[in-house]
Parts: structure tokens; sequence; C-alpha cells
């Protein structure tokens, strides 16, 4: 990204979805001519400013971990309601309190999943129904020019930085915001600084040798 002109660097910024380097990229060079500082000084500025964005993660990543490990224990949880006899049995005593089967009809998995399938269709039926509404009511909205719930959740940490930042330009910290809100840049950052530093060791010009006195 070091290497791109600014043309480039702005286009990759700007398409949809934007490219995280290169929006990183962007503001580094933004950082330099209103700081007046050298590239390899950026660092220190964009670490300073994912420190604000980092207290914040856990309340933006709350709702998606909840579904995601809500689903995850939903779905293996009912195997065994489904399947498992004991379990299902537990199950239908105290919340469903259907009859039991008849001796001989829950002997293998399947007989007791014939019989526990009474109830659990019902309420897989009506959840699978919910979230495909769901689904598609975002999916309408989305196209409709509506914000996503992760999408209201980048547009609010992008605020918060750009205000944070006003000595900078809006768009470009608050597109940073944006970005870092859902994908942490800091192990970017210090291999990027790794490799500035590495080059800059380089490009320093060798000590010659010292021309012994006659």
């Amino acid at each position: 990204m070091r290497a791109l002109d600014p043309f480039t660097i702005f286009r990759l910024a700007e398409e949809s979805p934007a490219h995280p380097a290169a929006v990183r990229e962007r503001l580094r060079r933004e950082i330099m001519a209103v700081d007046g500082v050298e590239y390899q000084h950026t660092t220190a500025r964009l670490c300073q400013m994912g420190a604000l964005i980092d207290p914040n993660d856990p309340i933006i990543e709350a709702p998606h971990k909840v579904a995601i490990y809500g689903a995850l224990i939903t779905g293996w949880v009912s195997i065994p309601l489904l399947f498992h006899y004991p379990s299902a049995s537990l199950f239908n005593h105290y919340l469903v309190t259907a009859a039991p089967p008849e001796i001989g009809d829950a002997d293998t998995c399947l007989e007791v999943g014939m019989w526990a399938w009474a109830w659990m269709e019902p309420s897989t039926g009506a959840l699978s129904f919910f979230l495909l509404c769901m689904q598609f009511a975002r999916e309408q909205s989305i196209a409709i020019g509506g914000d996503s719930f992760h999408g209201r959740l980048a547009e609010w940490q992008g605020k918060r930085l750009a205000a944070a930042y006003p000595e900078y330009d809006y768009k470009i910290v608050h597109a940073y915001g944006a970005i870092r809100a859902h994908l942490d840049d800091t192990n970017d950052l210090l291999r990027e600084q790794l490799e500035i530093e590495a080059l800059l060791l380089k490009a320093e010009p060798e000590e010659s040798p010292a021309v012994p006195e006659r």
C-alpha cells in the first residue's frame, strides 16, 4: 500500500466494500499532512485511535455473540431433545406434559424422534419461519437504502472517532472508525511498522571504513 499513488488509495478506500488496508493507508497520509510527521511516526497515532475504539468492542460484539452462541446451543440441544429418550422425556415432563409413548414405541432413536416431533415440529417450524421473515425484512430494508444493525454500529463508531479527532478530515477518520469497529487491525499495524523500520535500516548509508594513516 505504501507504494500506491494517492488516486489508487482513494479509489480502493471508496469501493464497496472498502479495502481496510487502503482506508488505513489513506488515514496515514492524512496524519502525515496534518501533523507534519514522517510515515513511520503515523503508527503511534493509529494505535491511539484504536485504543479509543477497543473499550467498546464488547458492546459492539455482544449482540452478534449472543446470536452465535444462542444458535449453537439451540442447535446442539435440539438433537438429544428429539432423539434421546431420557432428555425428551424430561423436557416433556416439565414443559409439554404430553402422553408418554406406549411400551415398545420408543426403543430406537427414530421412534423417540417420531414421538418427540409432535411438539418439536411446531416450535422449530415457527422459529424457522420467524428467522426467514426477519431475514427477508432485512434484505428489503437494505434494498431501499436502510442500514443493517452491523452497519449502524459501524456508523456510530465512525462518528465517535471522527469527533475525537476533529483536526483530521472527517470522512477519512469516519471511514477508518467504521472499518475498525468490526476489524481489529492492531496486528497489521505492528507488522507494517516492523516492515517500515526494516526498510529504513536498509536505506541508511553504510559508514565507510576508516582509512589508516600512513
